[in-house]
């Protein structure tokens, strides 16, 4: 489904749970007269949803002797390969919430009422990329896959830490949303919530149990490549016609072999302009292995209307500007398939960032918070926006992110640490809310996010892992004419070898490029903002101006307004080198500025 909203009262709060009830339909339907698509209500839950853009998205399941209920927001399959919410509900009725979600797998959040408990649970994906949200109001409490739709069942306040994140680098972490009163559910976790509160959380699923470096190359390249043709094949078993993004890069790549190698149908997908290195490779492999390709090129101009739409997708949590483009491709492609594959968490088997750890790499040291919150993650602070006493040093916060990600791990190898520390904070809040916006559109997937792929993937020696090297070994056995084919960099995806040799010549100018790059952008601070145009077309429209007006914006409850006006006086002029603050700006004051129904 699209997006869900639950209500949960609290004892004796019957007549505001019905006026919250009310509220929160009009709320998910942005319309007042308009009903939820589904909906269920009794004397202890309200639960309603909404079909996703396409048509598409499953009725909530309700068991008739019960009156138990359970929703499913995202895409996951069950061990019985029966993934319809009747199925789950009468399993988590028959062996309980913790059995349930051990049989579970995907990107998702399930949401189940039990009558009889009166209890309500949500089991989160491993990785809680499926973003999903609860706040306390008086009369109980209220969940949803939307923090825009709880922002609107009462008066809220702004989280400044949250604000601050999202302005210096668009991503919000740990458990924040742009309000106080509104926060994310942990990934991995059965949450229960009794009586109008949260009762309870369990973990279900523990990267500290898995066990680092414990499979060899060939033996992880084998078991990575058997768990990723399962995991595309139980895709094509529920999804008939796939999408499937194909790059310049190695994910997209593996992802493509695994389709061919399980005899899958696929049509490839890919993005920007006809010359880019991206599509003429991706046009070159579809046209090598015979499969459907569609190209989407670079699209120009965004309207407010598109902007507001896409708000109602992002919930002002992903960059407006940027998501408006990738709402126009995924619209066109739910026309025409029935879900969209990436090769999002690829990373993982690749050793993703693991530079940073040079020379050290792979010891049993704790990892270097510090370092990476400078080098990845902080790299910006916007903290001049904010009033003072709401400032804070985004380089020590984000530090502080860091170790409470990977507390616990500290003995285990810096590699393992540097792992959890980029699913719990890069691909959940990152990645998770660019998938859990295109899921209101169309179903997404990543076959990465497997559970079992995903563990071969952390499980794997460090050393198998660098430089790509198990990506290439896997590609080499299985799917040698893709490896063979060059990369993005003009090299192939193979291990080097003797014969392979000679094509990793462009090894040396792409490296050499990748050095002039770094110094350059060292010395050149400002620069032409590529999306000057789009801006500039921005400021023409009325309503944007009214939007971003200093003296009349919400956000200046926490912002400075003497430091904003100047930031959107230079906005203005060619030559203005902070286009990506500018989007953040005036995404955060657009989903702040949505009406709000009084506490």
């Amino acid at each position: 489904m699209g997006s869900f909203v639950a209500v949960l009262p609290c004892d004796g709060a019957t007549a505001d749970f019905r006026h919250l009830a009310e509220r929160a339909s009009r709320a998910i339907t942005g319309k007042q007269r308009i009903e939820p698509d589904f909906r269920v209500s009794t004397k202890w839950s309200f639960a309603a949803s909404c079909r996703r853009w396409n048509g598409g998205g499953a009725p909530i399941a309700v068991d008739p002797e019960s009156g138990s209920w359970l929703a499913v927001v995202g895409t996951c399959f069950h061990e019985s390969g029966n993934n319809q919410p009747e199925n789950l509900l009468e399993q988590y009725l028959s062996v309980g919430a913790e059995r349930l979600a051990c049989d579970l797998d995907g990107f998702f959040a399930v949401i189940a009422g039990n009558a009889k408990t009166r209890e309500t649970i949500v089991i989160t994906d491993i990785v809680g990329s499926l973003h999903f949200y609860h706040r306390l109001v008086k009369s109980g409490v209220a969940l949803s896959s939307s923090s825009l739709i709880l922002s609107q069942l009462g008066a809220v306040s702004l989280d400044s830490v949250g604000c601050q994140e999202f302005l210096a680098s668009g991503i919000m972490y740990e458990d924040r949303a742009f309000y106080d009163e509104i926060r994310k559910l942990p990934p991995a976790t059965i949450t229960t919530f009794a009586n109008g509160h949260l009762s309870g959380q369990q973990r279900y699923w523990d990267a500290a149990k898995l066990q680092p470096d414990l499979l060899p190359a060939k033996q992880a390249a084998d078991a990575l490549w058997e768990e990723l043709v399962f995991a595309v094949g139980k895709i094509n078993k529920q999804f008939e016609s796939v999408a499937c993004d194909l790059t310049g890069g190695y994910d997209s790549r593996a992802v493509a072999a695994a389709f061919l190698g399980g005899h899958r149908k696929f049509a490839t997908v890919v993005s920007g302009p006809a010359d880019s290195a991206d599509v003429v490779i991706s046009r070159g492999l579809a046209a090598k292995l015979g499969l459907r390709h569609i190209h989407y090129p670079v699209s120009s101009g965004t309207t407010y209307e598109e902007m507001e739409s896409a708000l109602q997708l992002t919930d002002g949590e992903y960059d407006l500007v940027e998501y408006v483009n990738v709402a126009r491709i995924h619209r066109d492609l739910s026309q025409r398939f029935n879900i969209s594959i990436n090769g999002s968490f690829g990373e993982i088997a690749r050793g993703y960032w693991w530079e940073l750890l040079f020379p050290r790499t792979g010891e049993h040291l704790k990892l270097d918070s510090g370092k990476l919150a400078r080098r990845r993650y902080a790299t910006k602070s916007c903290n001049t926006l904010f009033q003072p006493k709401y400032q804070i040093d985004l380089v020590e916060h984000i530090k502080g992110v860091v170790e409470r990600s990977v507390k616990g791990l500290e003995s285990y190898p810096n590699t393992f640490q540097m792992d959890i520390a980029y699913l719990q904070m890069r691909m959940q809040r990152w990645q998770g809310r660019i998938a859990s916006s295109t899921n209101r559109i169309w179903p997404c997937l990543s076959p990465f996010m497997s559970r079992k792929v995903l563990e071969i993937m952390l499980q794997t020696r460090f050393a198998a892992r660098e430089r790509s090297f198990l990506i290439r070994l896997m590609l080499a056995k299985y799917q040698p004419a893709l490896g063979s084919f060059p990369l993005e960099h003009g090299y192939p995806a193979l291990p080097a070898t003797w014969k392979t040799v000679p094509r990793f010549w462009r090894l040396l100018p792409h490296y050499a490029t990748k050095v002039i790059h770094k110094v350059e952008s060292r010395l050149v601070q400002d620069g032409p903002d590529p999306l000057q145009r789009t801006r500039s077309e921005l400021w023409q429209s009325e309503q944007i101006r009214t939007l971003l007006n200093p003296l009349s914006m919400k956000s200046m409850a926490i912002l400075d307004a003497n430091a904003v006006a100047a930031l959107l006086e230079r906005s203005r002029n060619t030559g203005f080198s902070q286009g990506g603050e500018w989007n953040r700006l005036l995404t955060l004051e657009w989903a702040i500025s949505r009406e709000t129904a009084s506490s």
